[in-house]
């Protein structure tokens, strides 16, 4: 029995030895953001343009209630034309039974127990039909032209005139509804209102030398916005009576601040140069009693090094340098590589702990295609470093369709 505990030491001991352990760091730095549609290198400047496309929204509404008031009095006039044929016909038996009583009262005639025959009685008119009430069109109104001029800044160029013109067309809010929804109970009960609505906007990019580059409509499909929250439905009802118009001001102004800035976005995300932050995750060896590490740790903190440069350029033309010594680095320890044995200084660990760190280099070099060469050997190793590559390969995927637009 203490023999079999003693192997059990041994190998528990052994594991350890050679078990070593990777410091996983988040590194955060900056970089440009490449758009997907590049502008001509000769336009530094560009100007706004808004469309108040409301306006043509207000008259689609007031025809479209006009619209409605033709088809309700159409409706109607047929009611008041079937209550007229009703009435008549009430009227013709009335006089009818008249007539006839008038003759039977001349001609002596009486009941039979001698009393004098009873008048007709008409009988009662239907109800008589009523134009339906329709409620006046909720118009959109008049958008300050400041709020969209002074709410599209797109990074990398200057406002001004002689370069590219962007065309802003914010179209009406349509098609509110407003919901509920409830939360809890007894004195914990919430009601919370939220409207939905329709708001596109239409956009257009033209360059003068490479004619329109975008033109389409943004935030089509249905948005939504928060109104409030109550601890009775009825106190919402009590502030919609009495505040109505307040209420769609209120959210006719914060939908349009939102359609102003997701439309401020997506053009920086199409055509703007955007300086962003990246949280990327790298890794190092902790220290280890068997193994000297330093050269790691060496070639850690030139990877780290290079990374704080790409934000100073476009092209990360001033990280370049930086960039290759850090793959110098990892290169050498590469060498010792030996992904067959456990106990090995560069094991199958520390071989894919170095590919992970060489692919997020190689991204910011623009080599992506040995980027990707570095992500499917991490893959292929599995365990955690399979699980990271798949987890960047998105981000230098959009990388590398940025990139070949410009590079």
């Amino acid at each position: 029995m203490k023999t079999i505990l003693l192997i059990a030491s041994l190998i528990g001991s052994l594991s350890f030895s050679y078990g070593q352990n990777i410091d996983d760091n988040k590194v955060q730095f900056s970089y440009i953001q490449l758009p997907y549609i590049k502008i001509d290198n000769a336009f530094t400047n560009y100007d706004v343009k808004f469309v108040h496309g409301y306006e043509q929204t207000n008259q689609e509404i007031l025809a479209n209630h006009e619209l409605n008031k033709q088809a309700a009095m159409a409706v109607f006039e047929q009611a008041m034309v079937q209550y007229k044929v009703q009435t008549d016909s009430i009227d013709a038996n009335y006089y009818r039974a008249m007539a006839q009583w008038e003759k039977d009262v001349n001609a002596g005639k009486t009941q039979a127990n001698g009393l004098a025959l009873p008048q007709p009685i008409r009988q009662a008119y239907p109800t008589i039909p009523v134009f339906p009430g329709l409620d006046e069109p909720r118009l959109n109104s008049p958008m300050d032209e400041n709020s969209v001029l002074n709410g599209i800044n797109i990074e990398g160029f200057e406002k001004g005139f002689g370069g590219f013109v962007v065309t802003v067309n914010v179209l009406g809010m349509t098609d509110i509804q407003i919901n509920e929804s409830k939360k809890g109970s007894g004195t914990a009960t919430k009601y919370t209102y939220t409207a939905t609505y329709m708001m596109p906007v239409e956009l257009t990019v033209e360059s003068p030398t490479q004619g329109k580059l975008i033109h389409l409509r943004i935030m089509e499909g249905r948005q939504s916005q928060t109104i409030g929250s109550y601890k009775s439905k009825y106190d919402f009802e009590l502030y919609k009576l009495t505040n109505e118009d307040q209420l769609y001001r209120e959210l006719e102004t914060s939908a349009r601040a939102k359609a102003i800035a997701q439309t401020n976005n997506y053009l920086n995300n199409q055509i703007g140069y955007v300086t962003k932050t990246r949280n990327a995750e790298l890794y190092a060896v902790k220290r280890f009693k068997s193994y000297d590490y330093s050269d790691v740790t060496v070639a850690y903190t030139k990877t780290v090094q290079a990374l704080m440069l790409v934000s100073q350029d476009r092209d990360r033309s001033s990280a370049i340098d930086k960039i290759d010594e850090a793959l110098a680095e990892w290169e050498m320890i590469l060498e010792e590589s030996n992904t067959y044995d456990n106990k090995a200084r560069i094991n199958d660990k520390i071989t894919s702990m170095i590919y992970c760190n060489m692919a997020e280099l190689l991204v910011w070099k623009g080599d992506f295609d040995q980027s990707q060469v570095k992500v499917n050997l991490a893959i292929s190793e599995g365990g955690k470093f399979k699980r990271h590559a798949n987890g960047v390969a998105g981000f230098y995927a959009d990388q590398k369709k940025r990139w070949d637009v410009h590079y």
